[in-house]
């Protein structure tokens, strides 16, 4: 694949363009499985839709493909094998190998045993791009069964398809009556040819089912009612919100009802369903009431399309989460649909979390592209609404890796006022470089100073190169109403459909976030102090920020040690705040200097 010269070509589309969308190098939030151990050979049925969103070991032994929900456009059932130019770890096969492709991902059966089968069948349904990249005409995905002739083992290739762009997915059915697949170790495997340098050339495959021929009735059905997507939202703008704005105005952040997508493959028949919210264990609330379902008709797939579950809609409470907490909570949604006895049940029920931290997000917290603007003095602006007065502490952003290193490019990480629902007054700047910590998550931007607001505001920054920044763009989830770029004075909303990975944190109180991983690995002492006091974390780049209590910073500076003595003599006696921050994560301890 040529991705040089298409990348001069993006470039120079891009600039024309502005805004420009770019594939990611690595994708190391979705470690992929790895290869496993060799069991006795299986019998037929073979099957898996890779609902379950992890490798059944039982089927599989070699895999480096990524199994996840978040690639996939309108699936035969939830979750997907995806094939890339990433090994098991997310990173590329090769940095190197930018123009050239190769053998990339596998996905290998166990062995199983066809020596008493006549003729079996093999049928499976495949995918280019999706919400990823789209392989070029040099890449393909191939599909290979294990032959033995005369006692000599082979691989042949027995179907294969090139690259493309966006399509829907398509089934395929393969007849197995060859003898020489015919035999007690018989294996398959699909493989793909992609660029082996970075997260290119997507193919998608689900719905494997491997079993004894009967009729045409095999390969022409499927018979199975399924969940496509993951549980929405329960809230009407967010994906996730502080509980105590969500509390203030619950009536408008709760949504009126759920579109939940059910596609019918070919089974006919009515359906149940029923959603459950648990808390702790204990179900809180129930639709449509506790103890009864509701039967509803989803049309066939192949006749209407992707069934969207809104007609009638599924409504919700407004009262579904109690109030009785007092700050950050979560709480489980369980969604079901009752199909007949021979439907495959994995595929029935699906699960989400409904969380209420310190932060507001537009994402699901995937990432599946990159943003970026190529203008220099370029402005990127999200629109965020507070439902009280709270405190700006910090703003998460997600950079992933990319081909091109921009570590070492400042932007200034700005806050602005609303104007009529456009970008207004800049109130506040900060110099940053764009971050990719050790373990791929947020990075944590802390404001230098603490200040509060109210109402509508925007998080963003202000370009000061022509480089683009990618900010991580989650495809799966729409937010173009609240985001806004700037290129020569005028505010337009982004034209890339997603949501980017930024997230404000906000908080009335000093100490506004519990801790996050680190504290196994954290120490303060002596505590009460007099005149010093000494911090030891495991790893050796941290920052130390102290405040007093009534949220002014009295120091804020990075150590580039794991063992780190501070100074307190020039604090007056009382109560003080110590916040140590690190790629690990970040924790408070109160200090009492005496």
């Amino acid at each position: 694949m040529m991705r040089y010269i298409f990348f001069l070509l993006f470039l120079s589309s891009s600039l024309f363009a502005q805004e420009a969308l770019s594939p990611l190098k690595s994708n190391p939030r979705e470690i992929k499985s790895d290869f496993l151990k060799n069991k006795a050979s299986i019998s037929l049925p073979f099957f898996d839709d890779f609902s379950s969103l992890d490798i059944s070991t039982n089927l599989w032994i070699g895999n480096s493909t990524l199994i996840n929900n978040n690639y996939p456009i309108n699936p035969p059932t939830i979750g997907v094998v995806t094939f890339d130019g990433l090994d098991s770890m997310g990173f590329a096969y090769d940095i190197n190998m930018v123009n050239n492709s190769g053998y990339a991902d596998q996905l290998l059966s166990q062995e199983i045993d066809m020596s008493n089968i006549d003729t079996a069948y093999l049928l499976f349904y495949h995918q280019p791009q999706g919400h990823g990249d789209d392989p070029q005409v040099q890449d393909s995905l191939i599909l290979e069964f294990l032959s033995d002739s005369l006692g000599f083992k082979s691989w042949k290739k027995v179907w294969s398809v090139t690259g493309s762009t966006l399509k829907e997915f398509k089934k395929n059915a393969l007849m197995v009556f060859e003898q020489e697949f015919l035999h007690s170790t018989f294996q398959f495997r699909f493989r793909n040819i992609a660029t082996l340098s970075g997260n290119f050339d997507h193919w998608h495959v689900d719905y494997v089912k491997f079993d004894i021929y009967n009729s045409s009735i095999d390969t022409s059905s499927i018979n199975d009612v399924a969940f496509v997507y993951q549980g929405p939202s329960f809230l009407k703008r967010y994906r996730e919100m502080p509980w105590k704005h969500f509390q203030d105005n619950s009536v408008n952040e709760i949504n009126d009802t759920l579109n939940l997508f059910i596609r019918n493959n070919q089974a006919s028949i009515n359906v149940d369903y029923q959603y459950n919210v648990y808390r702790d264990n204990i179900i809180i609330d129930h639709y449509p009431s506790l103890g009864i379902s509701r039967n509803i008709t989803v049309s066939d797939y192949d006749s209407i399309g992707n069934f969207s579950f809104e007609n009638p809609p599924v409504s919700i409470n407004p009262n579904v989460f109690p109030p009785n907490f007092s700050d950050s909570t979560e709480f489980l949604i369980e969604h079901i649909i009752g199909t007949g006895v021979n439907d495959f049940k994995k595929n029935d029920t699906i699960y989400n979390l409904q969380k209420f931290h310190s932060h507001f997000a537009y994402d699901d917290g995937s990432v599946e592209s990159a943003y970026g603007i190529n203008v220099a003095g370029a402005m990127a602006a999200y629109q965020f609404e507070l439902n009280r007065p709270d405190t700006l502490r910090a703003v998460q952003m997600y950079f992933p890796q990319m081909l091109d290193s921009v570590n070492n490019i400042e932007f200034l990480l700005t806050i602005w006022e609303d104007n009529s629902g456009y970008p207004g007054n800049i109130i506040y700047q900060q110099i940053e470089n764009p971050k990719h910590t050790s373990t791929n998550k947020f990075h944590f931007y802390y404001l230098d100073s603490l200040f509060q607001l109210t109402g509508v505001f925007y998080v963003g920054w202000q370009q000061n190169t022509a480089d683009l920044l990618n900010i991580g763009l989650d495809k799966n989830s729409s937010a173009n109403n609240y985001m806004f770029y700037n290129v020569g004075g005028l505010w337009n909303n982004s034209q890339y459909n997603g949501a980017w990975m930024i997230r404000p944190i906000v908080s009335e109180n000093t100490v506004f976030l519990a801790s996050n991983e680190i504290s196994s690995s954290f120490e303060v002492y002596p505590n009460p102090a007099s005149s010093y006091v000494k911090i030891q974390t495991n790893d050796f780049s941290n920052r130390i920020i102290l405040y007093d209590l009534n949220g002014n910073m009295l120091l804020n500076k990075i150590y580039n040690q794991n063992q780190i003595e501070i100074s307190v003599d020039f604090l007056s006696n009382g109560i003080y705040v110590l916040k140590v921050i690190n790629d690990s994560g970040f924790i408070y301890r109160k200090i009492i200097i005496n």
